[in-house]
């Protein structure tokens, strides 16, 4: 009876949530099609979720009257519709990678390595997620096909490497967080100072084609991506990446293309080659390359930035601002063999006007403690009597 049960409207401690989700997550299983298509409608299966979570915490707990408080909602649905306990380092803003061996975990945050420790209790935890995201990719990881290079709901770049290919299971998730920094932010930071801040402004302002510059983790795509910001608003951009780690998403012009693979039979290969050609048919004022990682990409950059496109930007890997140039010429040639390293140079310098070049401090620990902008390179449009750039550090 009622009044013979001791009720009580509490919240729902740590312990009683683990379990209740533990439930949930079992009937879910059970009836798999409750989770479809969650990463598209994750909002939808809130009402549904607020009604199993009750359903199971009156069937576990009879005599007291738990609250389904909203901890325990966004948690339940971090756990079950999302990436489980990667959701809490994704939406840190200090958090830049997230890395998974097995079932270990690893963080950097503010450039400082942070082991997690055993944060799954055993693989089939760590494969759920792989799951996960595979499914809303549409792409396939498998002991035939055991790597997975893909960006996650939130736009995350995420690489994953399964046995036989490797002794463990490794996720290494670079988490996109640089969507909100000002150049100000960039200052504080001291990547830069006053006066270098100026000088990239002018650049902008001057529609110089800017390749930046630098090693991974070094800060090439947050330079470029609160650099971009400074276009103006009445100007068309498109931007042409692999990964859409590139985005300004209070630019009324903006357009986003992205390449794929051809992963299964029944999938059209897209290249940057289709998309600059898709790109130059749209008329667009300035062009953004993603990343060159390729000699096809290192070729379509140069040609990109050769046809008028002025104010653009592109980054690539390299120790140096003069580095960068000798890789861009090398990848370029082996796309284009039959063309001379003279042409390449000519190319190089008539489409790049300014490369930036960042590098990274690190502690005793090796951890990242500072990213700084060290060099400013100008790129004259003639090659010099030798057949050389003419480079002139600012």
């Amino acid at each position: 009876m009622l009044k013979d049960r001791m009720i009580k409207n509490i919240d729902v401690d740590t312990r009683v949530k683990r379990e209740v989700i533990d439930m949930v997550k079992t009937s879910i299983k059970k009836d798999d099609h409750i989770a479809n298509n969650v990463f598209f409608n994750r909002k939808g299966f809130k009402d549904k979720l607020y009604i199993l979570l009750n359903k199971k915490l009156q069937m576990k707990y009879p005599d007291v009257s738990y609250q389904v408080d909203d901890s325990l909602l966004s948690l339940a649905l971090a756990e079950i519709f999302g990436l489980g306990i990667l959701e809490k380092y994704l939406q840190d803003e200090k958090v830049t990678d997230i890395f998974i061996q097995n079932t270990e975990m690893i963080i950097i945050r503010d450039g400082i390595k942070e082991y997690l420790g055993e944060v799954f209790k055993c693989l089939d935890d760590v494969y759920l997620i792989i799951d996960r995201i595979k499914n809303h990719t549409g792409k396939t990881i498998d002991q035939r096909t055991p790597f997975l290079n893909t960006e996650l709901y939130e736009g995350s770049r995420c690489s994953i490497v399964i046995p036989p290919a490797s002794d463990r299971v490794y996720i290494s998730i670079r988490v996109f967080n640089c969507i909100d920094f000002k150049l100000k932010d960039l200052l504080k930071l001291g990547m830069f100072d006053r006066k270098e801040m100026d000088l990239l402004i002018k650049f902008v302002d001057a529609q110089k084609n800017i390749l930046i510059v630098g090693a991974m983790g070094s800060g090439k795509t947050t330079l470029l991506n609160t650099m971009a910001k400074l276009i103006p608003e009445n100007e068309f951009i498109s931007i042409i990446q692999d990964v859409p780690e590139i985005r300004l998403e209070n630019h009324p012009y903006v357009r986003l293309l992205g390449t794929r693979s051809r992963s299964r039979e029944v999938d059209n290969e897209i290249t940057q080659d289709k998309l600059l050609f898709e790109t130059l048919r749209m008329k667009a004022d300035r062009i953004i390359l993603g990343e060159v990682r390729d000699s096809m990409a290192a070729y379509q950059m140069l040609q990109a930035l050769n046809t008028g496109h002025k104010g653009s930007f592109g980054t690539i890997h390299a120790d140096s601002g003069y580095d960068a140039l000798l890789r861009l010429e090398t990848l370029a040639m082996e796309y284009k063999e039959n063309i001379s390293n003279h042409v390449i140079k000519r190319m190089i310098s008539r489409a790049i006007d300014v490369i930036l070049y960042l590098e990274f401090e690190k502690d005793k620990d090796f951890n990242i403690c500072n990213r700084k902008l060290i060099e400013k390179v100008l790129i004259h449009d003639e090659l010099n009597k030798e057949g050389e750039y003419r480079l002139e550090y600012l």
